[in-house]
């Protein structure tokens, strides 16, 4: 509908930053939102794409918002400076609808 939105916390609080664990359920506020075998095999597979596009899982997951179907205004709260420059790098990374579909789990395999 072209109704545009306004995610906030549009990094999942750090969730795709790969610094959480299945294992380690240290934060429970990620844990409660962000803990699922889905959302973990998003963020292996948004590693795996951001080694192929050297770049980092935390770019690829801000990509996929501004790459939607509709307007978006992605909020996210850098803590510093690097924080902002790696988010920043977000807009230099290209998705095509392939990888997109994948990040989302909507098919098995990226195909060429």
């Amino acid at each position: 509908t072209q109704f545009p939105l306004i995610p906030w916390s549009s990094q999942a609080r750090g969730f795709f930053s790969g610094n959480f664990y299945q294992d380690k359920p240290d934060n429970p506020h990620v844990v409660d939102i962000y803990y699922s075998d889905e959302n973990f095999e998003r963020l292996e597979r948004a590693k795996q794409l951001a080694s192929e596009k050297n770049c980092t899982s935390i770019q690829i997951s801000l990509a996929y918002v501004l790459y939607q179907p509709f307007p978006t205004f992605p909020i996210f709260g850098p803590a510093d400076l690097d924080e902002l420059n790696s988010s920043l790098g977000a807009l230099e990374v290209n998705l095509s609808q392939n990888e997109i579909l994948w990040l989302n789990l909507e098919i098995e395999s990226l195909v060429s």
